[in-house]
């Protein structure tokens, strides 16, 4: 049987398969450095590699690393699960632990790895809900300061405002809730 690629001769330039697939194209490049995928031809994407990238894509979904990935790919006896959870609490040890910039560079690791709609959903907005759930002040304005610093590398990445803009409302979420906070306990202790 042939595949469209080789019928047509026609195949899918990268801007097309990320917006397909929702992914950055350093995402791509990750995922060909990894050798989860093959990189395109000079024409492009053909109709196969679209779909092993549609797989690493879900597979991606549920957190688990490239390195995690390709184990289960083609070693699936030695798969061991990780996922979401995992790298919000390597996040935390980074917010609590590490500097400005290893904060930065592990986003930017996430979002080069993995679809930046997921870090949002699977990642951020959990560790956003835990954040805002006790007194973890500090914690908050580093991640705020983090946020920022990530939305800005996006911009310079000259990244759509559909992967700037949901950065930037998680960043101004917590600044809310951090200034309601604050004036709260002002108002308990007047």
């Amino acid at each position: 049987m042939f595949s469209l690629t080789e019928i047509t001769g026609l195949f899918i330039p990268t801007s097309t398969v990320c917006r397909m697939t929702g992914i950055l194209p350093a995402t791509l490049t990750s995922w060909q450095t990894a050798s989860l995928i093959k990189p395109p031809c000079s024409e492009g994407y053909s109709e196969s590699q679209v779909a092993q990238i549609r797989v690493v894509r879900a597979l991606t979904s549920s957190g688990d690393t490239l390195s995690e990935i390709s184990t289960l790919l083609n070693e699936s006896w030695h798969y061991r699960p990780s996922g979401w959870e995992l790298r919000r609490q390597e996040f935390i040890i980074h917010l609590q632990y590490g500097t400005d910039e290893t904060r930065s560079r592990y986003l930017w690791k996430l979002y080069t790895r993995y679809s930046p709609g997921d870090v949002l959903a699977f990642m951020l907005t959990p560790l956003v809900r835990w954040l805002c759930s006790g007194n973890r002040e500090e914690l908050r304005a580093r991640c705020v300061t983090c946020l920022l610093s990530h939305a800005l590398r996006l911009i310079k990445a000259k990244q759509g405002l559909e992967h700037v803009k949901p950065v930037l409302n998680m960043a101004e979420l917590i600044k809310h809730y951090s200034t309601r906070t604050t004036r709260c306990l002002r108002h308990l202790n007047s």
